[in-house]
C-alpha cells in the first residue's frame, strides 16, 4: 500500500508527536509498504517538501516548542495525494483541511491520529488558554481539519471518550503509539546506588514538574533526581531546586543517553496535567522503571497505572512524596512491579501498533 503522512514537521527530534510519526513510517515500511512524507523541512527532509508556516506575535512561542508549522501549497498537495492510495492527518492543522478536502475529491483512503489535545497547544499561552478558546481549536479539529476524514486512531480508551463525550462521528480505534522495540530489552541487573528518580518532558507549563519538586521538600536527602529534558522553564525549576537537599540534575539527554538513565533509575515521575499519552514515560516504565503518574481528567498516561502505588493526584505535592516513599521503603515491590512493568510494555510494541493500523487501513472505505 502506499500510504502518505502528513505531519506539519517531521523531522523534529524533540516533539513525541513527531518521533511517533517516525517510528511508525519505519515500522510501516518494515511490513512492506511505501511510505512518504508531507510536510515542512525545518528539521529535516520530506518526500514532499512545504513551507515553513510564520505566525506573527506567536512565532516566538512556536519558536521555544520547537515543532514548526507548515503553510499548504495547492500543486505540492496535488502531487502528494495523488501518489497515495491511503492518506493519514497527523496532525489537526490547516495543512491537514487542504490535504483532507483534496484527498476527500481524489476518493483516497482518508484517516487521522489525535495526538493533541487543544490544551496542549494554548497551556503555554496563558492569556489564550480559556475554554472557549480550546473549544475553537477543537471544532477547527471536528469540522474542518478532520472533516472528511472517515476513521481517528486514538492512543488511549480515555482519549477515545473524549472524541465521544465531543461529538466525533468518525469510527474510532484505540491504538497506541507503540513503544520502540530499542526499549524492550532486558533491563541489566542493579548494584548498590543511590535511590534515583527520573522525570522527562519539556520543562513547560502543561508538564508540571514544579510539583515533583515541591514533593521533594517532603522527602529524604539520599535521594538523586534526574529532570530530563528542556525548555522555556528551566530556569525557574533551577532556581525552586537550589533550596532543597537532594542531589538534582537538569538536562537534555540524546535517545541512547537517555534509555542508559532509564535503566538504572528505579521511578519516573509524571507530573502533566495535559498529555495525550506520554511515550517518554511509557519508555522508561518498559526499561525498567516503576511509574508514579498524575491523574488528572486530560492526561490519558494514567491509563498505564497498574496499582493505586502507580497514581496521584495531579497537582498534590504531600500525595507525590508519600507514594515516592512507599517504593523507597519497600524495594523487594519496586524489583517485582519493574518486571512486571517490564512484561506489560511488550504488549505495547510499536510493532504490533503498526500492525492493527495496517489491517484497517486495508478494510477502511474511501473518503467522500
Amino acid at each position: 500500500m502506499k500510504i502518505l503522512l502528513v505531519i506539519d514537521d517531521f523531522g523534529c527530534q524533540t516533539n513525541g508527536l513527531s518521533i511517533s510519526t517516525q517510528r511508525f513510517k519505519k515500522e510501516f515500511e518494515k511490513l512492506g509498504h511505501e511510505v512518504r512524507i508531507l510536510g515542512n523541512e525545518a528539521n529535516g527532509a520530506v518526500d514532499y517538501p512545504l513551507p515553513v508556516q510564520k505566525l506573527p506575535f506567536f512565532q516566538k512561542i512556536i519558536d521555544k516548542q520547537g515543532f514548526q508549522l507548515a503553510r499548504s501549497q495547492r500543486k505540492m498537495v496535488n502531487k502528494a495525494v495523488s501518489w497515495a492510495e491511503a492518506v493519514i492527518l497527523e496532525t489537526p492543522f490547516p495543512v491537514s483541511a487542504v490535504v483532507g478536502k483534496v484527498a476527500a475529491k481524489k476518493h483516497k483512503k482518508l484517516a487521522a491520529m489525535f495526538h493533541i489535545y487543544p490544551e496542549n497547544i494554548l497551556y503555554s499561552v496563558p492569556f489564550l488558554n480559556y475554554k472557549w478558546s480550546n473549544h475553537l481549536l477543537l471544532n477547527f479539529a471536528k469540522k474542518i481539519a478532520y472533516r472528511h476524514v472517515t476513521d481517528i486512531f486514538c492512543p488511549t480508551e480515555k482519549v477515545a471518550h473524549y472524541l465521544r463525550k465531543n461529538n466525533f462521528k468518525q469510527k474510532l480505534h484505540v491504538i497506541s503509539n507503540g513503544i520502540s522495540n530499542t526499549y524492550l530489552v532486558k533491563r541489566p541487573e542493579q548494584t548498590d546506588h543511590c535511590f534515583t528518580i527520573l522525570c522527562i518532558g519539556r520543562f513547560s507549563h502543561e508538564k508540571k514538574q514544579e510539583v515533583l519538586l515541591r514533593a521533594l521538600k517532603y522527602l529524604p536527602k539520599n535521594i538523586r533526581v534526574i529532570f530530563a529534558g528542556q525548555g522555556p522553564l528551566e530556569k525557574n525549576y533551577r532556581n525552586l531546586a537550589k533550596h532543597l537537599p537532594q542531589q538534582i540534575t537538569f538536562s537534555y539527554y540524546k535517545p541512547q543517553q537517555l534509555q542508559k538513565i532509564m535503566q538504572k533509575s528505579d521511578l519516573v515521575v509524571h507530573c502533566a496535567d495535559i498529555e495525550i499519552e506520554g511515550m517518554a514515560c511509557m519508555e522508561a516504565f518498559a526499561s525498567g522503571c516503576v511509574p508514579i503518574i498524575a491523574d488528572a481528567p486530560l492526561s490519558s498516561t494514567s491509563s498505564y497505572a497498574l496499582t493505586k502505588n502507580n497514581l496521584f493526584p495531579a497537582g498534590d505535592s504531600r500525595a507525590l512524596a508519600k507514594k515516592i516513599l512507599f517504593w523507597k521503603n519497600h524495594p523487594k515491590q519496586l524489583q517485582k512491579m519493574s518486571q512486571e512493568y517490564q512484561q506489560y510494555a511488550h504488549t505495547l510494541s510499536i510493532e504490533k501498533s503498526a500492525k492493527k493500523m495496517l489491517n484497517i487501513l486495508q478494510i477502511m472505505p474511501l473518503a467522500k
